[in-house]
């Protein structure tokens, strides 16, 4: 027989258990189904499988929206101070190569306004530019800067119709402090109390050659990267940052070099092999066939907050999987290339001829030119 003290105490328990599964399984650290909105927001790391990585500066908990501040471009959750925090990856957002903001809000912002996202949309956290491949690694981490957060608010006024700006601090290879997508002009940054030198980082998936441009505007007097300096504090809590009045008549840089590969083999398709790492373009093809040249982006290294000026490559090959040649000298010239100094804004055309059936394949630097300043910067 069961007493009612004994019906009580298995009731209570039976109570317990049920609330523990509501409560979800969020981590000490706040990572996990998030608490404060009923688990709706994915906080945890996706190690493997995730879209975007992030690394997250600021003492504020995010949440990240894919393009638009939507219910359904809600990507997910990043913790206060996370690095190489992997987003989920999300077949419905996540199901083609393409490049897009990453606008986030504080998880404060998202609880406020989860009527009406679009609320925020002209006052987000800050927006961050991705490319995604859907076919890559997607190992490049986005930045988001610790000054960000505060009572203070810098207008970034973006006129361009292809121009997207990155706004960066304390270098051209620091960190994002915001992101001003062409063709949405006013762009407002909430910024802490202190001193920002703030360099702005053009950044575009060129469809034609398939590669992501990184570009910025360089001084007239050296090659150092143009700058602009803004304080807030002491009364002064607005600034206006005019895109087109600071920039449109300076010069423009890459923190890249291009490869431009020529297949003209007789025998299909070609691969651009450096060590055992295949070279692939932005959307992720490998294979270069005859009479469809590919471009390939060849990144400069940062040095502190900026990009060298040149990088050497080594073991570079060429050929169908298995018959790969190393660079010789010249189309006459079989002495072998053992290094090459790439420079950023340079374009190294490579010729590839002959056929791996019969051991007649060889590749040479055959032309090397400036990158088109057409292709260098953007229009207004």
């Amino acid at each position: 027989m069961i007493t009612t003290k004994s019906k009580v105490r298995r009731m209570s328990a039976v109570a317990l258990v049920f609330g523990l599964i509501l409560a979800g399984c969020s981590n000490p650290d706040g990572s996990g189904p998030d608490p404060g909105t009923g688990g709706s927001v994915d906080f945890t790391s996706h190690n493997t499988d995730y879209s975007i990585l992030v690394r997250n500066n600021t003492n504020e908990r995010l949440v990240a929206f894919k393009g638009e501040l939507k219910a359904d471009a809600l990507v997910g959750g990043i913790p206060a101070h996370a690095q190489n925090h992997g987003l989920p990856n999300n077949l419905t957002l996540f199901n083609k190569t393409e490049d897009f903001p990453l606008i986030i809000l504080t998880e404060a912002q998202y609880n406020a306004n989860k009527s009406n996202l679009s609320s925020q949309r002209n006052t987000p956290f800050t927006r961050v530019y991705v490319f995604y491949n859907r076919s890559g690694d997607n190992k490049a981490e986005c930045d988001i800067a610790e000054g960000l957060g505060g009572n203070n608010t810098l207008q970034v006024v973006n006129t361009s119709n292809s121009i997207n700006v990155e706004l960066r601090i304390n270098g051209v290879a620091g960190e994002t402090l915001g992101y001003a997508p062409a063709g949405m002009i006013y762009t407002n940054l909430k910024l802490q109390d202190g001193d920002f030198n703030i360099f702005p980082v053009f950044k575009r998936h060129n469809t034609v050659r398939d590669v992501v441009e990184t570009v910025y505007p360089k001084g007239t007097g050296t090659n150092y990267a143009w700058f602009q300096p803004y304080s807030f504090g002491e009364g002064n809590t607005s600034a206006t940052m005019s895109l087109k009045d600071l920039l449109q008549s300076t010069t423009f840089t890459s923190g890249a070099a291009w490869v431009y590969i020529n297949n003209q083999t007789t025998s299909g398709g070609i691969r651009f092999v450096e060590g055992t790492y295949v070279h692939k373009t932005a959307s992720g093809i490998e294979n270069i066939m005859s009479g469809n040249p590919r471009t390939f982006q060849i990144n400069m290294p940062k040095v502190g907050q900026k990009y060298d000026d040149s990088v050497v490559a080594a073991n570079w090959k060429f050929g169908a999987i298995g018959f790969e040649v190393g660079l010789q000298t010249g189309e006459n010239d079989a002495t072998p290339v053992t290094s090459l100094t790439i420079e950023r804004d340079k374009m190294y055309t490579i010729t590839i001829t002959g056929n791996h059936n019969n051991g007649t394949l060889k590749a040479w630097v055959s032309n090397t030119t400036d990158i088109p300043a057409s292709e260098i910067g953007g229009s207004w």
